[in-house]
């Protein structure tokens, strides 16, 4: 292993790495490196200051099925239980409409009886 530095113009920084593995990268045909940042130089001192470690990302391995899965199972009732009950109000309210349209239609019946009635005196 080997420590390699690499100098950022935008924000004046040199940062060091420690290369894992050197590889030629065969689409762009040149070697690259797989490299692990160790932290950055002071300018004023010289000196390595090491950066604070990223937290790792939670691997598939660490995840409890089982939790997730019940979760799940929980969250899909729920919505289950709310898709019933706005069904429900929608019955309802269509079958409101219906009973308003059919009183609706039954007066203009009566109405229009009404009209003929008094035009064929």
């Amino acid at each position: 292993m080997s420590i390699s530095k690499s100098y950022n113009k935008q924000n004046d920084t040199t940062y060091v790495y420690e290369v894992i593995e050197n590889y030629w990268d065969k689409e762009k045909k040149q070697p690259r490196s797989k490299r692990k940042l160790i932290g950055k130089i002071d300018p004023a001192t010289g000196e390595i200051i090491p950066t604070k470690p990223r937290a790792k990302s939670k691997r598939t391995d660490d995840i409890d099925y089982k939790k997730l899965c019940i979760s799940l199972k929980k969250e899909i009732e729920h919505k289950d239980k709310r898709i019933s009950e706005l069904e429900n109000i929608v019955k309802i309210y269509l079958s409101e409409e219906r009973d308003f349209l059919q009183e609706t239609e039954i007066s203009i019946k009566n109405r229009l009886q009404k009209t003929d009635s008094i035009l064929h005196r």
